[in-house]
């Protein structure tokens, strides 16, 4: 027999406090260029640190939290990564053993050649000061795994009413830097040539966020069609309370095709309908769904694109651009991969690529590449073996959640409450991963930590109508 979960919610391991520091936290991460700034950062850190203690205090005054958590190892894994990280690469080395380590031969000759001591012992990265800042900076990340892991569907309610409201916030600066044109002062001294970009300093960015909030907009619709049919309210007709949702919807894509980010609309957009599409499956059944879910998603894809312009929309998807994008992305991630080779099989150091990437640039990639536009080649770079292991390690964990739910979804014909939170994270991270494949979405913390948040309600346990939980 199978074991069939209930509708009724979690109870949650989240306090009122950690939940409101949580809800700061998600407010906060997008200031200042999506938080990539060291002054943005440091309130990031400071605001995840009071969440991570509160996480450590209810832990020890509640077993329920850490049986949740250390049931599961490779999730444990995840969480222990930065202080994992920290041991590798910042543990002191003598000079001799250091200058051994693959990759260390170039930098020890330019340091001779410049005339810098090579006598003192060192942590194994190229830079532990880079190293170290860099993972300081995974705590917001950590605090946002752990709120979308341990909160309840009611608290995790709140936190994606936060995240919504902060990607409205972000649409409409974006619509008034617009209305402003390339000197408009709602960019703030960010040289975006024109692209609406909200608080970010990438176009790329701004949209990639907004299509994770998105998907947790589609989510938030299908709780309040729960709770209106539990509760019986009369306030507003089905119609009604669905034209509210979908003008919602409309105004974020809106955002993300006035953007003119390609990898923003072609990543993220297509999650958001099969989102659309489950919510829609589950309330009108297999039969009805579809016939509702495909025309309302195109209804409102047209829509979205009379509103900002079918040129606008097209502007950046020619055949020119498109090869030259693919070309500069396609030799930097070529020449990033043969210097993590070079650095393989421990890496250059986590938050170092910048330092350590410039001598193996080509000269037909010209300018500074602080970024290698591929964020896993660029872990790679930095990580080597410690980012494959981390990465088996998520990717086992996805995908015996991924089966549990498609599993379910097969066998009972619908899925609960819970299971639709996750199956909808799930589809949010996705456009997060996928865009990552061509742009540096995680190195900005704002589109980090949604991801993380998203990615704690993906595998979060799975509580069964016994009272029990599943962990897979």
């Amino acid at each position: 027999m199978r074991a069939q979960t209930g509708e009724s919610s979690t109870t949650g391991l989240l306090s009122p406090v950690a939940l409101f520091a949580g809800a700061l936290l998600l407010t906060c991460a997008p200031v200042m260029r999506g938080g990539n700034r060291y002054a943005a950062l440091i309130v990031l850190e400071l605001l995840a640190l009071v969440v991570l203690v509160l996480f450590a205090f209810k832990s020890a005054t509640t077993p329920a939290v850490t049986a949740a958590i250390a049931r599961r190892r490779p999730f444990l894994l995840l969480l222990a990564s930065p202080l994992l990280l920290a041991l590798v690469f910042l543990t002191p080395l003598p000079p001799e053993l250091w200058s051994r380590l693959p990759g260390h031969a170039e930098i020890v000759r330019a340091m001779q050649d410049a005339g810098v001591d090579n006598a003192t012992w060192r942590g194994a990265s190229v830079s532990p000061s880079a190293t170290a800042a860099s993972l300081l900076a995974g705590l917001p990340l950590l605090a946002c795994l752990l709120l979308g892991f341990l909160a309840s569907i009611d608290q995790l309610r709140v936190l994606m009413r936060v995240v919504v409201c902060v990607a409205f916030a972000q649409v409409v600066l974006a619509l008034l830097q617009v209305a402003g044109g390339e000197t408009s002062p709602f960019y703030f001294g960010v040289l975006t040539f024109g692209a609406p970009v909200g608080t970010f300093a990438n176009r790329n960015h701004f949209a990639n966020y907004l299509a994770m909030a998105l998907v947790a907009l589609v989510w938030l619709a299908y709780e309040s069609w729960r709770d209106s049919r539990q509760k019986e309210d009369s306030t507003f007709t089905g119609r009604q309370r669905t034209v509210v949702w979908v003008c919602c919807g409309l105004f974020l894509i809106v955002g993300i095709l006035v953007s003119r980010s390609r990898g923003g609309a072609l990543f993220g957009l297509p999650f958001a309908v099969l989102a659309l599409m489950a919510i829609s499956l589950r309330i009108k059944g297999w039969s009805r769904g579809w016939r509702i879910a495909v025309p309302l998603s195109l209804a409102v894809f047209v829509l979205s694109i009379a509103l900002v312009g079918y040129e606008l929309v097209l502007s950046r998807l020619t055949t020119e651009q498109l090869a030259s994008s693919a070309d500069f992305r396609g030799r930097l991630a070529e020449t990033t991969f043969e210097g993590a080779m070079a650095f393989f099989p421990l890496g250059s150091g986590w938050g170092t690529f910048d330092l350590a990437y410039p001598r193996f640039q080509p000269a037909s990639l010209p300018g500074f590449a602080n970024q290698a536009h591929m964020d896993y080649v660029q872990m790679l770079f930095e990580g080597g073996i410690f980012f494959v292991v981390f990465a088996i390690a998520f990717i086992a964990l996805a995908a015996k959640r991924a089966y549990l739910l498609a599993r379910r979804a097969w066998l009972d014909r619908t899925l609960n409450r819970e299971c639709m939170a996750a199956a909808l994270a799930g589809l949010g991270l996705m456009a997060l991963l996928l865009h990552s494949t061509v742009e540096f979405n995680m190195r900005i913390p704002a589109n980090a930590m949604l991801g993380a948040l998203l990615c704690g309600v993906f595998l979060r346990p799975l509580h069964t109508s016994t009272g029990s939980t599943t962990s897979a």
